[in-house]
Protein backbone atom coordinates (compact mmCIF):
# COMPACT_ATOMS: atom_id res chain seq x y z
CA UNK A 1 0.00 0.00 0.00
CA UNK A 2 1.63 3.49 -0.90
CA UNK A 3 1.85 6.40 1.29
CA UNK A 4 0.48 8.86 -0.97
CA UNK A 5 -2.17 11.35 0.31
CA UNK A 6 -5.63 10.89 -1.38
CA UNK A 7 -7.81 14.62 -1.44
CA UNK A 8 -10.87 14.07 -1.81
CA UNK A 9 -13.07 17.49 -2.05
CA UNK A 10 -16.11 18.31 -0.73
CA UNK A 11 -18.74 20.76 -2.08
CA UNK A 12 -18.60 24.14 -0.06
CA UNK A 13 -15.09 23.90 1.40
CA UNK A 14 -12.65 26.31 0.63
CA UNK A 15 -8.89 26.02 -0.09
CA UNK A 16 -8.41 27.82 3.51
CA UNK A 17 -10.76 25.83 5.42
CA UNK A 18 -8.48 22.56 3.38
CA UNK A 19 -5.45 24.16 4.49
CA UNK A 20 -6.07 24.54 8.49
CA UNK A 21 -7.66 20.86 8.21
CA UNK A 22 -4.39 19.87 7.24
CA UNK A 23 -2.04 21.38 9.70
CA UNK A 24 -4.46 20.59 12.32
CA UNK A 25 -3.96 16.52 10.91
CA UNK A 26 -0.15 17.16 11.18
CA UNK A 27 -0.38 18.84 14.33
CA UNK A 28 -2.41 16.22 15.95
CA UNK A 29 -0.01 13.72 14.70
CA UNK A 30 2.90 14.84 15.99
CA UNK A 31 1.11 15.40 19.36
CA UNK A 32 0.77 11.57 19.45
CA UNK A 33 4.02 11.23 18.81
CA UNK A 34 5.44 13.34 21.24
CA UNK A 35 3.11 12.04 24.12
CA UNK A 36 4.05 8.35 23.02
CA UNK A 37 7.74 9.54 23.38
CA UNK A 38 6.78 11.15 26.39
CA UNK A 39 4.99 7.94 27.69
CA UNK A 40 7.49 5.34 27.28
CA UNK A 41 10.29 7.62 29.04
CA UNK A 42 8.20 7.68 32.23
CA UNK A 43 7.52 4.03 31.87
CA UNK A 44 11.48 3.33 31.77
CA UNK A 45 12.16 6.13 34.87
CA UNK A 46 9.59 4.21 37.03
CA UNK A 47 11.12 0.71 36.58
CA UNK A 48 14.47 1.91 35.81
CA UNK A 49 15.75 -0.06 39.58
CA UNK A 50 13.04 -2.73 38.79
CA UNK A 51 14.78 -6.62 37.88
CA UNK A 52 14.19 -8.12 34.85
CA UNK A 53 13.31 -11.56 36.32
CA UNK A 54 10.82 -10.91 39.33
CA UNK A 55 10.06 -6.96 38.55
CA UNK A 56 10.70 -6.07 42.06
CA UNK A 57 12.06 -2.48 42.93
CA UNK A 58 15.39 -4.23 44.28
CA UNK A 59 17.83 -3.64 41.83
CA UNK A 60 21.66 -2.37 42.77
CA UNK A 61 24.60 -1.63 41.35
CA UNK A 62 27.79 -3.06 42.17
CA UNK A 63 31.51 -2.43 40.92
CA UNK A 64 33.89 -5.44 40.10
CA UNK A 65 36.44 -3.81 38.83
CA UNK A 66 35.48 -1.48 35.91
CA UNK A 67 31.62 -3.45 35.18
CA UNK A 68 28.98 -2.24 37.29
CA UNK A 69 27.20 -5.43 37.67
CA UNK A 70 22.95 -4.70 38.44
CA UNK A 71 21.90 -7.69 41.43
CA UNK A 72 18.67 -8.37 42.82
CA UNK A 73 18.97 -8.43 46.48
CA UNK A 74 15.02 -10.11 46.82
CA UNK A 75 15.60 -13.29 48.46
CA UNK A 76 13.11 -15.10 46.58
CA UNK A 77 15.11 -14.09 43.30
CA UNK A 78 19.12 -12.97 43.60
CA UNK A 79 19.18 -12.65 39.52
CA UNK A 80 22.28 -11.11 38.25
CA UNK A 81 22.17 -8.72 35.42
CA UNK A 82 25.05 -7.64 33.02
CA UNK A 83 25.25 -5.58 30.16
CA UNK A 84 26.21 -6.35 26.27
CA UNK A 85 29.82 -7.67 26.68
CA UNK A 86 29.82 -7.53 30.56
CA UNK A 87 30.05 -11.12 30.71
CA UNK A 88 33.08 -11.51 28.59
CA UNK A 89 34.80 -8.79 30.80
CA UNK A 90 34.16 -10.80 33.79
CA UNK A 91 35.43 -13.54 32.90
CA UNK A 92 38.54 -12.28 30.79
CA UNK A 93 39.89 -11.36 34.10
CA UNK A 94 39.85 -15.03 35.07
CA UNK A 95 42.82 -15.71 32.32
CA UNK A 96 40.57 -16.47 29.92
CA UNK A 97 38.37 -19.18 30.96
CA UNK A 98 35.65 -17.85 28.27
CA UNK A 99 37.61 -18.08 25.07
CA UNK A 100 38.25 -21.55 26.21
CA UNK A 101 34.43 -22.48 26.67
CA UNK A 102 33.44 -20.62 23.95
CA UNK A 103 35.96 -22.69 21.59
CA UNK A 104 35.10 -25.87 22.98
CA UNK A 105 31.48 -25.43 22.29
CA UNK A 106 31.14 -23.13 19.29
CA UNK A 107 27.54 -24.48 18.83
CA UNK A 108 25.81 -23.30 22.12
CA UNK A 109 26.85 -19.44 21.28
CA UNK A 110 25.70 -19.36 18.02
Amino acid sequence: MSNERIVVRTKGVSDEELYFQEQDRKRIEELRVNAAEEADEAYRQSHRNHCFRCGTPSLIEVDLKDIKIDLCINDACGAVHLDPGEMENVIEGEKGLFRKVKSALPGVFK
